[in-house]
C-alpha cells in the first residue's frame, strides 16, 4: 500500500480527535457503516489505513452492541483491507501490534487506545493489515487466520495460578482472586466465552467451601445471571454432541479460558487444536447455546452453596424428624444421626442448628438442655468442617453461654470427661441415648454418669474448640 500523500490528501485525525470520535458505549450504526463501506469500496487505497484504525477505534461497540449485519459488513471490510494491503515482508524487525497483543489487559483495550494512523509505525502495510485482522477477530472470534499466537504474559501466570488453586496447592495466599473473573456488562464474544469457561471450571471448587468469601459467590452469580438473561433465547445449528466440553483437566481448562479472551490467545488455542492438544477450535467455544449451558451448570451449584454457607438455615421441618408426637425429643433418631459416618455427614450441620435453636427456646429440664448442647456440638464433630456463617450464627450464642459458666476448682472426674463422646466410636449413640433418656435406653458398657457429661470442665473445652472455629470461615481462604 502506498502511503504517500495524494493530491486530495488531508491530515489524518490526531489521537485527540480519535479519542473524541470514540464512543465506547454507543456509536451510531450509520457512522460505523459509513467507515466500513468506504473501506470496502477502496480496501487498498491511500486512505485505507485511516478507515482501518477508525474501525478499530469503534470495535468495542461493534463487538458488543451492534447488530449481526453491521458486524458482518465491518468484518468483511476489514478482511478485504488486510488482503489488499498485505504484501512482501516490510523488513521491520518488530511491529506495534506484537506489543499490543502481549500487553493488552482485555481485547477491547486496543479500541480504547486506537493507534494514530499519522504515526509511521502504524502506517506500515504489515501493521495496517494485522490491525485489520485483529479488529475483525475481536468482532468474529476464532474466524480470522494469520494472527500471531502472542498473548499477555500475565495471562500465562494467571493460567498457572488458576490451576494451582484447583490442584489444592495455591500459589498465593488469596486464591479467591485467582479464581474470580468479572464478566463485564458488555463483553466481547471471546471474553464472554473465556470467562464462562473459567467460571465453570472453578464452580465445583468454589461451591465445595474451599473459597469462603461471600463476595466471590455474589459477584459470580450476578455475572452468570446477566449472561443467562442475555442468552436465554439462544439457538444454534449444532447437533447433540457437537459442542466442546471441558476436559476436567484443570491445566487444560484454565488455558482454554484464558486463551479465549484475546486474539493472540485464540490463535494459540487454534494452533494447539490443530496439533491435537485441544479438543475444539476457538470458534467452537463461542456458540451461544454452549455458553448458556455452561453458565447454567455453573450457576446452580453456586446458588445452592451460597444459601448453604450464608443463608438462613431452615430447620422447622426437622421437628417432624427429631420430635415425637407428644413433643418430646426423638432420642433414638437424634443419636442415630450423631454417629460419625459418611451417611450422617449431610445431616449434621442442620441437626446442630436445630438442637441449638431448640435449646435457645428455654424449655426442658437440665438433662434435656445438656443433651441438646451435646447434640449440637456432636453434630459439628460429625460434619467435620469449619463453620459457615449459616451455622455459626446460631451456634455462637450457645457456645459462648457454655464457655461463660464458672469452672469448679476441681472435680471428681479427673481425666474421665467424655467430651461429646468422640472416643466412644459407634457406641456413642448408645451412650448419648442413655444420657438423654435413661428410663428408655439402658446403660451401655462403660456408661459415664450424668454429672461427668454435665461437668463444666467437660463442656468448656468443647465450647472453646468450636468457638475457635467460628471465625475461621472469613479469616482464611483455606
Amino acid at each position: 500500500m502506498d502511503t504517500t500523500p495524494g493530491p486530495n490528501f488531508t491530515e489524518p485525525p490526531t489521537s485527540r480527535e480519535l479519542l473524541e470520535r470514540r464512543a465506547p458505549a454507543e456509536v451510531p450504526d450509520a457512522a460505523v457503516l459509513e467507515s466500513a463501506r468506504a473501506l470496502a469500496a477502496d480496501p487498498g487505497g491511500e486512505r485505507a489505513h485511516e478507515e482501518v484504525y477508525r474501525l478499530l477505534s469503534m470495535t468495542r461497540y461493534v463487538a458488543t452492541r451492534a447488530g449481526d449485519e453491521v458486524a458482518r459488513e465491518v468484518v468483511e471490510a476489514l478482511l478485504a483491507a488486510a488482503r489488499a494491503v498485505d504484501g512482501p515482508p516490510c523488513g521491520h524487525s518488530a511491529h506495534a501490534y506484537e506489543h499490543a497483543l502481549e500487553t493488552l489487559s482485555d481485547e477491547v483495550e486496543l479500541a480504547a487506545a486506537a493507534p494514530d494512523p499519522a504515526q509511521e509505525e502504524y502506517g506500515c502495510p504489515d501493521a495496517v493489515a494485522m490491525f485489520a485482522r485483529i479488529a475483525a477477530e475481536i468482532i468474529a472470534p476464532g474466524t480470522v487466520e494469520g494472527i500471531p499466537d502472542r498473548f499477555p504474559a500475565y495471562h500465562e501466570d494467571a493460567i498457572g495460578n488458576f490451576a494451582s488453586v484447583l490442584h489444592l496447592y495455591p500459589n498465593s495466599d488469596e486464591p479467591q482472586y485467582d479464581l474470580t473473573t468479572g464478566i463485564s456488562e458488555y463483553p466481547t464474544k471471546g471474553e464472554l466465552a473465556g470467562d464462562i469457561v473459567l467460571i465453570r471450571a472453578a464452580c465445583w471448587h468454589v461451591s465445595s467451601g474451599m473459597i469462603r468469601q461471600r463476595w466471590v459467590f455474589d459477584d459470580t452469580i450476578e455475572a452468570l445471571e446477566r449472561v443467562l438473561a442475555r442468552l436465554g433465547g439462544a439457538s444454534c445449528a449444532h447437533a447433540d454432541g457437537e459442542h466442546p466440553e471441558l476436559t476436567e483437566d484443570v491445566d487444560t481448562d484454565a488455558a482454554t479460558g484464558y486463551y479465549l479472551r484475546t486474539p493472540g490467545g485464540r490463535a494459540r488455542l487454534q494452533k494447539e487444536y490443530e496439533e491435537g492438544e485441544q479438543e475444539a477450535p476457538a470458534a467452537a467455544w463461542t456458540c451461544p447455546v454452549l455458553l448458556r449451558d455452561l453458565a447454567r451448570s455453573a450457576h446452580a451449584p453456586l446458588v445452592e452453596a451460597r444459601e448453604r454457607f450464608f443463608g438462613e438455615r431452615r430447620t422447622d421441618h426437622l421437628d417432624a424428624e427429631y420430635l415425637l408426637a407428644d413433643g418430646e425429643l426423638a432420642i433414638a433418631k437424634i443419636t442415630e444421626r450423631l454417629v460419625a459416618t459418611k451417611g450422617n455427614r449431610p445431616y449434621a450441620e442442620d441437626l446442630a442448628v436445630w438442637a441449638a435453636r431448640r435449646r435457645a427456646q428455654g424449655t426442658g429440664d437440665d438433662r434435656e438442655r445438656l443433651f441438646l448442647f451435646l447434640a449440637a456440638a456432636r453434630g459439628l464433630d460429625v460434619a467435620d468442617s469449619e463453620l459457615p456463617p449459616a451455622v455459626s450464627r446460631d451456634l455462637r450464642p450457645l457456645l459462648q453461654e457454655v464457655l461463660a459458666a464458672p469452672l469448679p476448682v476441681s472435680c471428681p472426674h479427673r481425666s474421665d470427661h467424655p467430651g461429646t463422646g468422640a472416643d466412644l466410636g459407634e457406641a456413642v449413640g448408645a451412650h448419648l441415648a442413655h444420657l438423654g433418656d435413661p428410663r428408655t435406653f439402658p446403660a451401655p458398657e462403660g456408661a459415664r454418669p450424668f454429672d461427668a457429661w454435665a461437668c463444666p470442665r467437660n463442656l468448656a473445652p468443647v465450647a472453646e474448640k468450636w468457638l475457635g472455629w467460628v471465625d475461621e470461615w472469613d479469616e482464611a481462604p483455606y
